[in-house]
């Protein structure tokens, strides 16, 4: 196989640091599908890499399509493939359009893999329609200052959501993304569900099950919502309708920002995580310490509530220095809260606590260390 400066100098797009996003699809693919044969496509292959993962080490696979509209892309997959024996019926590299090519499909697809530069968002209808009932469709952004509202503008056109500026920003992300996919695909009367996510260094990535019919549509509605938030004690909060808004924080009387519409279903499905991290072992990567390290700190926060705290922040709304988050966490777990540690942030964590309590906490913790100090 070609090595990462072979690729590059072949004038194909590789991107290296994205070696992680291609270990938790590999992964995602062997746990969520266990051993049911698969067809997938890779509409944006580029260099090829992540269509030959799958192929190589997803026993699972039964053929791969891909595609991309850059010629050299095309004609390096096509050596790649050729150079490792893997010819035949089982893979299929042509250069096309990826709208065009999806929506052209006779043949449907377990699990189309949207990996573009930017937004994924002008493929998700013709994603959409080549997913069989109950497949997945991947998606990747790495447009994240829009989606964490950033770029509150830019994520307006794009989405079509209104985000919020929060110290939550990766969690509203996924929230944004997932949102709009789940609308696009009401617009096509399906329904989504979102059975793995992550926001890893500068992207996010959701994997959402595709069903069809006015009731999946109707269903994964009910999931979407609106969050409501205060800069200035850092309570957070989530609504359905608009006619529930709190304009006034219920904690301090601070103007609260409005974002919406976001996904406010769960982020996981808890037997594809658990799956997932029976599998993390025997997985071939170069990080594969950093890709068990993120599926066990998800396994940890699967159940866990919504819209994760910073530890360092909390502390600074106080003007003090900040405690330890694992006694942070742990201090919370005795008082009788769920509280748990994020793959979002190192300094964060998830919990059922009141800002208050939470206020009160950091504050006391704060205090204690600073007398063992003294």
């Amino acid at each position: 196989m070609f090595s990462s400066d072979e690729v590059r100098e072949q004038r194909v797009f590789y991107n290296p640091r994205m070696s992680m996003n291609r270990d938790v699809a590999i992964l995602f693919v062997q746990s969520y599908f266990n051993s049911r044969k698969i067809r997938i496509c890779d509409p944006m292959t580029g260099s090829g890499v992540r269509a030959m993962r799958y192929l190589f080490e997803c026993p699972n696979v039964e053929a791969v399509e891909a595609l991309d509209r850059d010629s050299d892309a095309v004609e390096f997959a096509r050596r790649m493939l050729q150079l490792n024996h893997v010819v035949g019926e089982r893979v299929i590299v042509v250069e096309d359009d990826a709208n065009r090519f999806l929506l052209n499909h006779e043949d449907k697809f377990d699990l189309v893999d949207l990996d573009p530069f930017g937004s994924p968002v002008s493929f998700y209808e013709s994603a959409l329609r080549s997913v069989v009932d109950g497949g997945v469709l991947a998606a990747t952004a790495t447009d994240m200052a829009p989606l964490t509202g950033t770029r509150a503008a830019a994520c307006f056109r794009k989405y079509n959501i209104v985000p919020v500026r929060t110290d939550f920003e990766k969690e509203i992300a996924i929230r944004v993304l997932a949102a709009s996919l789940a609308l696009a695909a009401n617009r096509l009367e399906m329904g989504t569900r979102v059975v793995f996510s992550h926001a890893s260094d500068h992207y996010a990535r959701v994997y959402v099950e595709v069903r069809k019919g006015k009731k999946a549509a109707n269903e994964s509605a009910k999931q979407l919502g609106f969050v409501e938030y205060c800069p200035r004690c850092l309570r957070r909060d989530s609504c359905r309708m608009y006619e529930e808004f709190h304009l006034s924080c219920e904690n301090c009387r601070g103007l609260t920002r409005i974002g919406g519409l976001l996904w406010l279903g769960t982020l996981w499905d808890v037997n594809c995580v658990r799956n997932m991290n029976d599998y993390s072992g025997l997985i071939t990567s170069a990080r594969i310490a950093d890709l068990q390290k993120l599926v066990g700190q998800i396994g940890e926060e699967v159940m866990a509530p919504p819209f994760y705290y910073r530890v360092d922040l909390v502390a600074s709304s106080l003007r003090i220095n900040p405690p330890r988050i694992g006694s942070l966490v742990s201090a919370l777990r005795d008082m009788g809260y769920v509280a748990t540690r994020t793959h979002f942030h190192p300094n964060a964590f998830r919990t059922d606590a009141p800002i208050r309590r939470i206020r009160s906490e950091v504050s006391r913790l704060a205090n204690e260390s600073k007398s063992k100090k003294v």
